[in-house]
């Protein structure tokens, strides 16, 4: 990193320490790294940044999140507004292994407020598996894709199995 962007940097991490008090310290320790040129350090700045998902990334779990509202939406058609099982709830993706994953779900259904029938009446869900489901979800879309947006009990049931 060349001296004039570590400048622009070490401003920034200024205004943040009087902006947020709270959180001086950490800017603070991070504004000297810069100042001494301690590149070891540098990586420290955007440690707690995700790598993120591509578009297309996010288009699958998108795809993903319109399953299981069609799932919900007909297992309540199906069964007179009848308590949805949880066996049949959208489970959301492991924290550890999916985490990416999970963080766009949870941008988009309690930030963008979207999807909000997969809270299933919490406030705020965790969307935390606590277990791989990626590639169960794929095998569940690849079945999903063969039928119309509204499913009979026994369509849910070969998604959900798959």
């Amino acid at each position: 990193m060349d001296k004039l962007k570590r400048y622009e940097l070490i401003n920034q991490l200024l205004i943040l320490e009087k902006l947020y008090p709270d959180e001086a310290d950490h800017h603070a320790k991070n504004r000297k790294a810069l100042e001494y040129g301690f590149e070891l350090q540098y990586s420290w700045l955007t440690e707690s940044l995700s790598e993120g998902l591509t578009a297309e990334e996010c288009k699958e779990v998108l795809d993903i999140l319109d399953m299981y509202r069609s799932i919900t939406f007909s297992w309540l058609n199906n069964n007179s507004g009848a308590e949805i099982p949880n066996s049949i709830k959208f489970k959301g993706f492991d924290g550890n292994n999916e985490s990416a994953l999970r963080n766009y779900v949870q941008y988009f259904v309690l930030d963008l407020e979207r999807f909000e029938e997969l809270k299933y009446g919490q406030s705020f869900p965790r969307f935390n598996s606590h277990t791989r489901m990626l590639e169960q979800y794929r095998r569940q879309l690849k079945v999903w894709r063969n039928f119309d947006f509204d499913l009979t009990t026994e369509q849910i049931a070969l998604i959900l199995e798959a």
